[in-house]
């Protein structure tokens, strides 16, 4: 379950909305834009957000289509550092 707090008493609406494919493609829409991206990179470099994309990063990496041997060395690198 999405968890929004209180966004100024539109939590559950705003959790609705992205409980629905519409609102899915939304967000998808808003992260491959310049601005979802400009957010993304800022998220990224904080503690918070580096935790979140080191954790998602073994399910991206594995979805490329790497050279051998590449995608575990980047996983075993980030084993480290975990």
């Amino acid at each position: 379950m999405l968890n929004f707090g209180n966004l100024g008493g539109m939590g559950g609406a705003v959790a609705g909305y992205l409980a629905t494919p519409e609102g899915q493609e939304a967000v998808k829409k808003f992260l491959a834009s310049p601005d979802g991206i400009a957010l993304l990179k800022n998220f990224a470099s904080t503690p918070e957000g580096q935790r979140v994309i080191a954790s998602l990063l073994p399910q991206i990496i594995g979805s490329l289509n790497l050279p051998p041997g590449v995608a575990d060395m980047i996983k075993g690198a980030l084993a480290t550092r975990m």
